[in-house]
C-alpha cells in the first residue's frame, strides 16, 4: 500500500493520485484544492436497434430444376406417409406412444418433450416439460407423475380419458439443491409413470433429455430469440462471498472517500462512485482477481459456461462478463441498481447514479492492473463510443421485477422434502 504525503490516506500500489486529495502519490507537484470527483456520469445515447440475424439469400431454382425438385418431394412426403411415420413434431423434440388396456379400457398414450432442457432458463420459462396426450375407448380416469429424479419434483395429475384425446402439460418444480452437482450437462431422464385408478401400471418410460450445466448461458436461440436478461440469473446478491466482497471494499472505502460504510443509494452521487470504486479495487488488491481473455461475441445460440460470482472469487480469475456480473452482484447487495452492457465481444458493468436515474456511473471490470480511475474512464468512453450500438442493457431490477431472480431463488425452484 501506498501513502499519500499530503492527507495520509492509504492507496493500492498501482494508483497514481490520491482518491480523497488528488495529490500525485508519486511525489510530483501536482495538487488540487478540492476533492477529486468521479468521473461525471454522461447521458446515455439514444440506444439502436441491435442487430438481427438475417440468413443469406438463397438463389432461385428455375427450369426443369423446379419440376424435379416438386416431384422429389411428393415422393418423400408419400413415403412418410404411407410408412406412418409423418409427422408434425418440431425438430429437437423427442415423443412416443404407446397403447394399454386396463380396467376394460383401452388407453392410447402419446407424449412429446425437447431433447434439451436449459437449466438456466426453466425456472422462468413457460415452455413445458412434457406433455401427454390421452384417449381411451371408454370413459375412465388415469393418475399421471412426471419428475427428472434429482433434478426436479414429482408432479402428479388425475385425469379424466375418453373418446377425444386431450393434451396435459407437465412442468414440474427445479430442486434449488439440483444446481450444485450440475456443473457439467448431463444425460437425464423423464420418468414418465401413468397407472388406472386402482394403481395398475399404463405406462411407464424413461425418456431422454440432455439437462444443460447450470453454467450454460445461451445468448441467442437457433430461431433468433435473444435471450440477453436471462444473465441476471447469475448476479447472485446473497451468495456468503459476495457479501464478503462487500465488506472487505468498506474498508477501501474508508481509504478512498473517508467513509467506511457502505451506504447504498444513501448517500449522494460521489459516495455511490466511491462505492463502485471501493469494491473494484477490493477485487484487485484484496482478491488479486486476474482478468481472462475470451472471443464470445454474445450473438451466438452456443452456450457459454459463466461461473458464478463466488467462483470467480474464490478462483481469482473471470473472463469480463464473469466480472461484470460479480461487480453487478455486489452492487445489488447494496440496494443500488447495476446494468450489464453487451456490445458485440464485450461487456462491462454500470450503476445508477441514484435510484431511477437516467444516467450511470460505468467501470471496465477487465482494467485488474490498472487505476481504478482509469478503469471508470474508459468505460465512460466506451459507452460514448458503443452505448448506442448495444446488443442489450440489462437492467438488473427490471429483470427481477420480470421475475428472473438469482439461482436458488425464483419462483418454480423448490427443496425436497
Amino acid at each position: 500500500m501506498k501513502t499519500c504525503p499530503k492527507c495520509g490516506a492509504s492507496m493500492p500500489e498501482h494508483e497514481k493520485f490520491c482518491m480523497r486529495c488528488g495529490q500525485s502519490i508519486n511525489g510530483s507537484a501536482t495538487s488540487v484544492n478540492s476533492q477529486p470527483k468521479p468521473p461525471v456520469p454522461t447521458p446515455p445515447p439514444a440506444p439502436q436497434s441491435p442487430a438481427v440475424y438475417r440468413p443469406a439469400a438463397k438463389r432461385k431454382m428455375t427450369g426443369w430444376w423446379i419440376g424435379l425438385a416438386v416431384l422429389a418431394a411428393v415422393v418423400v412426403v408419400l413415403v412418410l406417409f404411407f410408412a406412418g411415420v409423418f409427422s408434425n413434431r418440431p425438430a429437437g423434440t423427442e415423443s412416443g406412444k404407446s397403447e394399454t388396456t386396463v380396467s376394460n379400457a383401452k388407453v392410447d398414450v402419446k407424449w412429446e418433450t425437447a431433447d434439451t432442457l436449459m437449466t438456466a432458463f426453466y425456472p422462468n420459462s413457460t415452455e413445458r416439460l412434457i406433455r401427454v396426450k390421452l384417449k381411451a375407448d371408454k370413459s375412465t380416469k388415469v393418475n399421471i407423475s412426471v419428475e427428472i429424479p434429482k433434478i426436479t419434483q414429482k408432479e402428479t395429475k388425475t385425469v379424466d380419458v375418453g373418446e377425444i384425446e386431450k393434451p396435459h402439460d407437465f412442468k414440474p418444480s427445479f430442486l434449488k439443491e439440483a444446481y450444485g452437482p450440475l456443473d457439467k450437462a448431463q444425460d437425464t431422464f423423464i420418468e414418465l409413470k401413468i397407472t388406472d385408478e386402482h394403481g395398475g401400471s399404463i405406462i411407464s418410460e424413461s425418456i431422454p433429455i440432455r439437462t444443460l450445466s447450470r453454467n450454460d448461458m445461451v445468448w441467442v436461440d437457433k430461431d433468433g430469440t435473444k435471450n440477453y436478461e436471462y444473465i441476471a440469473r447469475w448476479v447472485t446478491k446473497d451468495n456468503k462471498e459476495v457479501k464478503e466482497l462487500v465488506r472487505k471494499a468498506s474498508d477501501y472505502n474508508q481509504q478512498i472517500c473517508g467513509q467506511s460504510a457502505m451506504v447504498g443509494y444513501l448517500g449522494d452521487e460521489t459516495m455511490v462512485a466511491c462505492q463502485l470504486a471501493s469494491i473494484f479495487t477490493a477485487m484487485q488488491d484484496y482478491y488479486k482477481i486476474k482478468y481472462i481473455a475470451s472471443t464470445e461475441s454474445y450473438q451466438t445460440s452456443n452456450a457459454q459456461a459463466i461461473r458464478l460470482p463466488e467462483e470467480v472469487l474464490m478462483e481469482k480469475s473471470g473472463l469480463c462478463i464473469e466480472t461484470t456480473i460479480l461487480v453487478a452482484a455486489a452492487l445489488e447487495s447494496l440496494d443500488m441498481e447495476p446494468v450489464i452492457i453487451l456490445i458485440p465481444g464485450h461487456a462491462w458493468v454500470a450503476v445508477k447514479a441514484y435510484a431511477g436515474a437516467p444516467y450511470y456511473f460505468h467501470l471496465e471490470t477487465t482494467m485488474l492492473d490498472s487505476p481504478v480511475l482509469e478503469a471508470m474512464a474508459t468505460a465512460e468512453q466506451e459507452w460514448a463510443e458503443n452505448g448506442g450500438n448495444a446488443l442489450a442493457i440489462i437492467d438488473i431490477k427490471k429483470a427481477r421485477q420480470n421475475g428472473i431472480l438469482p439461482f436458488g431463488e425464483t419462483a418454480g425452484e423448490a427443496t425436497t422434502q
